[in-house]
């Protein structure tokens, strides 16, 4: 589990970096104010990737820890939530 969230963080995080790159390119290409503007939202966007993988991590972790301390409620809900997918797929057959 903990490693599909990284897996997860990484990809956002690849794909907030290929941003922050795209609009730095396009700053290049800019002058005065909107290469100011897009180099400011190319920061917030790294910013933003760096907050994201930190809490992807962090809730990794966090999920990863609460499955190991509890592994029946975890059995349990998984069990309920399949269940619910189960009748409502078979309630739309009937339709």
């Amino acid at each position: 589990m903990r490693s599909s969230f990284k897996d997860i963080a990484d990809n956002l995080e690849d794909a907030l970096e290929n941003v922050a790159h795209s609009l730095r390119t396009a700053a290049e290409s800019l002058s005065g104010d909107a290469s100011d503007a897009v180099s400011r939202a190319a920061a917030d966007v790294t910013r933003a990737s760096d907050s994201v993988r930190k809490y992807a991590t962090a809730s990794g972790k966090k999920a990863a820890h609460e499955v190991q301390e509890h592994p029946l409620a975890t059995v349990a809900i998984i069990a309920a939530a399949a269940a619910l997918v189960a009748f409502i797929v078979a309630s739309r057959r009937e339709k």
